[in-house]
C-alpha cells in the first residue's frame, strides 16, 4: 500500500514537471508573422499618387504580440497607416535554445504601391522617423 502510494506520488510528480530541453536542441527562431500586415493605404496619399515605403521597428512579446512601434517612412503621410498595421499584426514568436523569448528591435519594411507607377523604394537614408501625434 505505502510502494502504491509512493508510485503514484512520484507518477504525478513526474508528469506535472515541464518537458525539458537539451540546451541547442531546438535550432534559435526569429518572429514571423502569422499573415503579413495589411497596410491601409492612406487616403491623402492616394488622391496625389503619393507612394511610399517603410521601414518598422519594434518589439514581439513571448505571446506574439507588437509593442514600442517605430516607424521610418519616406513620406510622413504613411507613418499612421504603418504603425497601425504593426499593432493589428499577431507573430510567432521567436525562440533561442528552444525557449520563446521577447524580441526586440525587429524591422518589417512596408511597401505603399500604387498599379502601374515606377517602384516607390527610395535610399533608405531618405527615411525620417515619424512624430508620435499623442506625445508632440
Amino acid at each position: 500500500m505505502i510502494f502504491r502510494a509512493l508510485m503514484t506520488g512520484l507518477l504525478i510528480a513526474a508528469l506535472s514537471a515541464p518537458p525539458v530541453l537539451a540546451q541547442g536542441s531546438l535550432p534559435d527562431v526569429e518572429p514571423r508573422p502569422v499573415r503579413p500586415p495589411m497596410p491601409s493605404y492612406p487616403v491623402g496619399a492616394a488622391r496625389v499618387m503619393l507612394q511610399g515605403y517603410c521601414e518598422v521597428e519594434f518589439s514581439v512579446d513571448t505571446r506574439g504580440r507588437t509593442s514600442n512601434i517605430h516607424p521610418r517612412c519616406s513620406h510622413p503621410e504613411f507613418c499612421a497607416s504603418a504603425t497601425a498595421a504593426m499593432e493589428e499584426v499577431r507573430f510567432m514568436p521567436g525562440r533561442r535554445d528552444g525557449r520563446i523569448v521577447q524580441r526586440n528591435n525587429v524591422v518589417y519594411p512596408l511597401e505603399y504601391r500604387i498599379e502601374g507607377m515606377p517602384d516607390p523604394i527610395p535610399d533608405r537614408t531618405e527615411l525620417k522617423g515619424c512624430v508620435d501625434p499623442l506625445v508632440s
